[in-house]
């Protein structure tokens, strides 16, 4: 009997010394804006505790591995894309389409670059709808379809991999992502396994958030604690359910 296919995929957002430097700039992003140094001694603790670290390319070669993701799009993906490189690594950057060219985000041919160094580069949305399964299905639709246009128009290049904002999943976010061409989504459930809706791909993420202590990013490492991340996850995706009237409003 084939084993299941396990992934731990660790989800960023920002690396930065000074919070107005790069990426969203409302209070709720601060949690996922980690000092430069403590972003590096992520990376260092994840390369010497997990082997291998892959990219989805590799998905067919290693029943199980480590990636790296990075949403949003700031402008700080370019020293986080540096500092991969240095460890022969590459990354996947989930790029907010709609934010492209302002000034906390990547222009576009930072993100052509990116892609130029073996980077992978897929779709945040375009406009990052704080709770993006409370849209209609037309509206996921444009969503994805709009980035997944812009991204490909820059790339020269088909872009099939997307993530969702806020991690907030859905069948209907997972049936727009795979009518509008993508084929593997990653959200923020702490899962391993991978899953599929159809034949899209779902991979989950864990987020160490500003201040992680590095005993916990090593724990992670070893798919330890991973119970308590589906615990936090849970009780988020409830507390996003009951005040979703007003979540957006208070997550500007």
């Amino acid at each position: 009997m084939k084993k299941k296919q396990r992934y731990l995929t660790f989800l960023y957002h920002e690396a930065v010394d000074n919070n107005e430097d790069s990426g969203f700039q409302r209070k709720s992003a601060i949690p996922y804006k980690h000092p430069v140094k403590e972003f590096r001694d992520n990376i260092d603790i994840i390369v010497a505790n997990t082997s291998p670290i892959i990219t989805i390319h590799d998905l067919s070669n290693h029943e199980h591995g480590t990636l790296l993701s990075f949403d949003d799009g700031g402008k700080s993906s370019i020293l986080i894309a540096d500092y991969l490189e240095q460890h022969n690594l590459r990354g996947h950057f989930f790029i907010t389409t709609g934010m492209i060219g302002s000034p906390h985000f990547l222009n576009e041919s930072q993100i052509a670059e990116l892609h130029k160094k073996g980077h992978i580069i897929g779709s945040h949305s375009h406009s990052h709808p704080n709770v993006f399964k409370n849209l209609s299905y037309d509206m996921m639709m444009d969503e994805w379809t709009k980035s997944k246009q812009i991204l490909e128009r820059i790339l020269n290049s088909p872009v099939d991999t997307c993530s969702i904002p806020g991690g907030d999943a859905s069948k209907d976010s997972y049936r727009s992502a795979k009518e509008s061409g993508y084929k593997i989504l990653f959200d923020s459930e702490p899962c391993l396994t991978l899953r599929k809706y159809d034949d899209l791909l779902i991979m989950g993420r864990i987020c160490p958030k500003q201040g992680t202590s590095y005993d916990t990013v090593r724990d992670l490492c070893h798919q330890k604690g991973i119970k308590k991340e589906i615990l936090k996850r849970k009780i988020k995706n409830m507390i996003k359910t009951i005040i979703s009237p007003i979540y957006t409003r208070i997550y500007k």
